[in-house]
């Protein structure tokens, strides 16, 4: 379900992110998130009893050098934990450097990517966001046929043949 709300620039509405969508983001768990958002790291607004997090609150997450390395890491040992497991048929693993031009453009590639996951259960992912290179990492695990979409829709798989 997306949530907007009105932003402080004008009348346009801004995409509300949630606790799960942040957790399907960074690969980290959703109690990790609510840990961030206790120890101050991630801000956020609480609506009812939900909290409900901005892009910018998002953007501030990622720039917590602790948090980043975390996400690494995190990555890190999903790629090593797929490599050692038993292989499963159509199932893969792929990490992606794309570049970014604009913090506004990484918001539009990585809403694109969660809802792409949303759509498909067999698919891990995440990302970070690599500010100094301007390159977002993606990392996607899971069914082929997922990750050849996500691929051949933003002209990838082209460019690899």
């Amino acid at each position: 379900m997306k949530i907007y709300e009105n932003n402080e620039r004008g009348n346009t509405l801004e995409k509300l992110y949630t606790v799960k969508d942040i957790a399907i983001m960074t690969g980290l768990t959703e109690r990790t998130i609510r840990n961030y958002i206790k120890d101050g790291k991630l801000q956020g607004k609480k609506i009812g009893v939900q909290w409900r997090f901005t892009e910018d609150d998002i953007k501030k997450l990622f720039e917590d050098e602790n948090v980043s390395n975390n996400i690494m890491e995190n990555n890190h040992d999903r790629v090593f934990n797929f490599l050692k497991s038993n292989p499963k048929s159509d199932t893969g693993a792929v990490i992606i450097n794309v570049p970014v031009a604009s913090e506004d453009e990484l918001e539009s590639k990585v809403q694109q990517i969660v809802e792409l996951v949303n759509r498909n259960e067999n698919l891990e992912f995440s990302y970070q966001y690599l500010k100094k290179d301007r390159i977002a990492q993606f990392t996607l695990i899971g069914n082929t046929k997922t990750i050849h979409e996500f691929m051949e829709t933003r002209g990838i798989w082209d460019e690899c043949e």
